[in-house]
């Protein structure tokens, strides 16, 4: 007990003598503000106190409902006092800390409405704001590494998380866009932006929900909201040319290559994007028109890896142009193409645990199967925007954009399936290849927007439009043994041998016109039509090998499965909103009659059916002040069941698992419910942010299974009540001042459950099924503390602790697992140019499956060495995966109870020698002409005689 009293005498006696070391003036800074015409005073407004020496020690704080503030805790020296407000012009001061002056008070000081001069300054700003539905975070306040993107600089921010899959979240949801100075980059996709653009050109990064064009314009929210990131860039970063080379080369003639080069002039925008490697990098989000990887059977090809430690190897061939203008004052335009190619090759095994029920002797089937597949797929993107504006009231938006691809996947699997007792159900050998192509114009939609003289009275018609064309062939080969039938020999085998076509070419028109009326002050009435058609022909046509004829001759119905489809629908809407300075509240709902019609041609079956569905929508807002708001969203959906459920015929793919429609099946309906709560203290930098997300389904569209003894199944749809989701988000972080950094706390937890009705066939009486629930509960923790030092080192970690509950009622076994991963990015470098960093990521995974569990240390360390004069270029040395212990095991939980875990190929280590060169050549805010390109290389690299260029 002494030894542990003595010990902690000691530690405090270190933190008080530390502190008091530090602390000997402690000093502070106070003041009101007020306006100088009416004597108001200013609440809100933004006060910066910076060291003299030290312009990344800054405080900050906001002045309270008295337009007072406070700055404490100020160390001697001397500081710089700025305060700011929105619309006037910015106070100035300078004053010092000592021991005769300890405590400044400024009293009240009383600021002027800025003029169009004014306006101009740029002041400090904190760190992070949140201005109404938007949160703004400020990339000055933040450091980086050497060469880093903007993928690096979101890392720092509270409230956003990015994965090693270059995947952005934020506060808690899935960022689908990032926009440039307000406009797409490359269309919709996020990582082209984030790992081509370089940090130091940002000013300021937005966080927002956008809307599409007509709810922008009538400022009624329809629910399809997209969570999107908008890069601002800094003012004298807009004219000139920014970009970077990277060429490598490694062992087992592993190789990177990549170039992003940009050239800003204003308005004028153009990227030209490259890349090349076979190291499973990809500075591009994946989209796949053609579904499942374009195959058909055995489930498609792989998945192409999104980072060097998911499963599977792909190389990659990427390029792309992005282009931005203004054709005058009312014109602007954005377009864009990238290609790319994907070489993916994986082979893996996998176990997977089904409950055959009812029972009453706990019957299991457990499969073991190796897998083996690869696949080739060429994607080409086409986009375009063009927003015209003929006058002050009337403007159009017109955004085109269309897919090509070609994907060619093949896979060959072997499996066996057991019982309890060990005794072999069945054994299935196959093999798969096809070639698949098509294209795919999707979000393209014409808008026209109307402005009437009296405020508020507006008028816009969206024309949207959808076509869908995937073409493609293929063959499955498949050798299947049954060891226990309950009729006819207990043993039977099965040769398939299959030639199909597929075809799918569906076509959707969808006009909404949207009026909005003032019905009083800050209060508007919207109505609302949208008419949709939908047009759908499928074609499934399966041949099978005739042998006496050497071809595939016999045309099988059971694999085919063609028909056409078409739906009417017409929604009626009126919805209501009031707005003012706190609140804003807009409500309404819809009514949609909704006509469909499915003909199968290959069985000669009609279903027809007539829907009434609602659409009810509430979005809330409140705003407590300029740092803390909440919002709440309810929407109700209805989902229509879809022509392949509800067509009366059976049909399968491998002939052993079999689907069968319900032509019963009544509509579903959702309700949704979201509330986001944030607030921001720019005095001590503390950030929170809170989501709650909470749905639940009404006369929800599941699955009835009947097992078979052979060990396959027949599934076939019914409506169910019982299905739910709760999910909350919470993220607390704040800064740290020694050493600089900030320190956040997330926590995730989603509760779901679940539900299907399962049986097993018989010989005798009618099938008895059992109503299974499956609840799963997800508890997620991460901390992550990211430094901000300015000079020669940079570090983050994180640590995420993931653990799965999964319970079924048929199961009392817990299937879950847990995940625990450590991540460490550390980079030291020095005035010289040495770098040395290191990248340690270290997964423990236990699937609680024999086999199936993995721990992962992952060490890939670096030496770089900048070069030349401005020191834009470097060679660098890596090493991945150090240890070479890279692997890939998973486990996912199955609606009867049951789990599939499995375990797939990975990256393996290579040695990597990279060389990279910079260019950074702007013409600085004060000169209005372009640089040249090359500038750099004149006159040994210096001058050039480019007033202002930051290199």
């Amino acid at each position: 007990m002494n030894r542990w009293a003595i010990l902690l005498t000691l530690l405090l006696t270190f933190i008080l003598s530390d502190c008091f070391s530090q602390g000997k003036v402690s000093g502070s800074v106070r003041g009101r503000i007020a306006d100088t015409t009416n004597k108001q005073d200013l609440s809100q407004a933004t006060v910066s106190v910076t060291p003299v020496n030290d312009s990344s020690a800054a405080q900050f704080v906001v002045t309270n409902k008295q337009g007072a503030f406070l700055v404490r805790s100020l160390k001697a020296g001397t500081y710089r006092l700025i305060i700011s407000f929105e619309g006037y012009q910015p106070i100035f001061k300078k004053f010092t800390i000592d021991t005769t002056n300890l405590n400044v008070d400024y009293g009240t000081m009383y600021v002027q409405k800025a003029t169009d001069e004014m306006k101009a300054i740029v002041v400090q700003r904190p760190p992070m704001a949140i201005k109404g539905d938007t949160v703004e975070y400020n990339a000055a306040m933040y450091a980086t590494k050497p060469n880093a993107v903007a993928e690096d600089l979101l890392k720092k921010f509270p409230g956003i998380q990015v994965d090693a899959s270059g995947n952005i979240t934020a506060q808690g949801e899935t960022v689908q866009r990032v926009l440039v100075n307000g406009k797409r980059f490359f269309s919709d996709d996020p990582k082209l932006a984030t790992r081509n653009l370089p940090p130091d050109i940002i000013e300021k990064i937005q966080v927002f929900d956008d809307l599409d064009d007509q709810s922008k314009f009538s400022g009624f929210d329809d629910g399809n909201r997209v969570k999107t990131i908008n890069i601002t860039t800094k003012k004298d970063k807009r004219q000139g040319y920014f970009g970077r080379t990277v060429a490598g080369a490694g062992t087992d003639e592993d190789y990177d290559e990549s170039i992003n080069m940009h050239r800003f002039d204003n308005d004028q925008q153009i990227s030209v994007l490259g890349q090349g490697n076979d190291i499973n990098k990809q500075n591009f989000t994946i989209q796949d028109i053609l579904g499942s990887s374009g195959g058909r059977r055995g489930g498609g090809g792989p998945a192409a890896a999104t980072n060097q430690s998911s499963p599977g190897v792909t190389t990659v061939w990427a390029g792309g142009i992005n282009y931005k203008n203004s054709w005058g004052p009312k014109t602007d335009v954005t377009g864009s193409y990238f290609y790319n190619f994907q070489h993916v090759s994986s082979n893996g095994s996998s176990t997977a645990l089904k409950y055959i029920l009812p029972s009453s002797d706990d019957s299991t089937n457990t499969t073991n199967q190796t897998q083996t597949a690869f696949q080739r797929t060429t994607n080409q993107r086409i986009y375009f925007n063009l927003e015209q504006k003929f006058d002050s009231t009337n403007s159009l938006v017109f955004r085109p954009n269309v897919t090509f691809q070609t994907t060619r996947p093949n896979g060959s699997s072997n499996s066996s399936t057991v019982d309890q007792n060990g005794s072999l159900v069945n054994s299935l050998n196959g093999h798969t290849s096809s070639i698949n192509s098509g294209f795919n114009i999707n979000g393209s939609n014409l808008t026209f927007r109307h402005k009437f003289a009296k405020p508020f009275r507006t008028f816009s018609l969206d024309l949207n439009g959808t076509v869908n064309v995937n073409d493609g062939n293929g063959y499955y080969y498949s050798q299947n043994n049954f060891y226990k039938l309950l009729s006819g020999p207990s043993d039977s085998s099965q040769l398939i041998n299959q030639h199909y076509n597929d075809s799918l070419h569906s076509y959707n028109f969808s006009p909404t016109i949207s009026y909005t009326e003032p019905v009083g002050k800050n209060q508007v009435i919207e109505f609302n039509y949208n008419y949709t058609y939908n047009r759908n022909n499928t074609v499934n046509n399966t041949y099978d090998f005739v042998d006496s004829t050497h071809g595939f001759a016999s045309f099988d119905s059971l694999f085919s499965n063609s028909y056409k489809f078409t739906s009417n629908s017409n929604r009626f809407s009126l919805n209501y909103r009031i707005q003012n300075p706190k609140f804003n509240l807009n409500f309404g709902s819809g009514i949609q009659l909704l006509d469909f019609n499915s003909y199968n041609t290959t069985k000669n079956i009609s279903v027809v059916h007539s829907y009434i569905n609602l659409t009810p929508t509430v979005n809330f807002r409140y705003s407590f002040s300029k740092t803390e708001r909440l919002q709440f969203f309810y929407q109700g959906r209805t989902g229509t069941p879809s022509a392949s459920q509800l067509q009366p015929l059976t049909t399968t793919t491998d002939d052993v698992n079999f689907t069968v429609g319900n032509p019963n099946l009544k509509p579903q309906f959702t309700h949704s419910i979201r509330m986001l709560y944030s607030s921001f203290d720019p005095g001590t930098q503390n950030v929170l942010f809170a989501t709650i997300n909470a749905s639940t389904i009404v006369n929800d569209i599941q699955s009835s299974i009947v097992n078979h003894a052979s060990g396959g199944q027949t599934s076939t749809f019914v409506n169910l009540n019982g299905t739910y989701n709760l999910s909350g988000y919470f993220n607390y972080g704040f800064a740290l001042k020694k050493p600089k950094s900030n320190l956040n706390f997330i926590t995730n937890v989603n509760y779901s459950q679940s539900q299907t009705l399962v049986g097993r066939d018989t010989t005798s009486g009618p099938i008895n099924y059992q109503h299974v629930y499956n609840r799963n509960t997800v508890l997620a923790e991460t901390i992550s503390w990211t430094t901000n030092i300015k000079k020669n080192f940079d570090m983050n970690f994180s640590s995420a602790s993931t653990y799965t509950i999964a319970n079924s009622t048929v199961s009392v076994k817990n299937q879950g697992y847990f995940s625990q991963n450590f991540t460490a990015e550390i980079t030291a470098y020095t005035n010289s140019g040495w770098l040395i960093a290191a990248t340690f990521n270290y997964t423990y995974t236990d699937t609680r499956t024999p086999g199936y569990n993995a721990s992962i240390p992952l060490l890939s360390p670096s030496i770089a060495k900048s070069l030349f004069k401005k020191k834009n270029g470097e060679i660098r040395l890596t090493t991945f995966d150090l240890l070479n212990s890279n692997t890939y095991v998973s486990k996912t939980p199955s609606n009867n109870g049951g789990y599939t875990a499995s375990r797939t190929n990975t990256l393996s280590r290579y040695l990597m020698l990279t060389f990279t060169w910079n260019l950074n050549n702007f013409a600085g805010s004060q000169q209005n002409k372009m640089p040249g390109m090359f500038n750099n290389f004149r006159r040994g690299g210096g001058g050039g005689g480019v007033r202002g260029r930051d290199n």
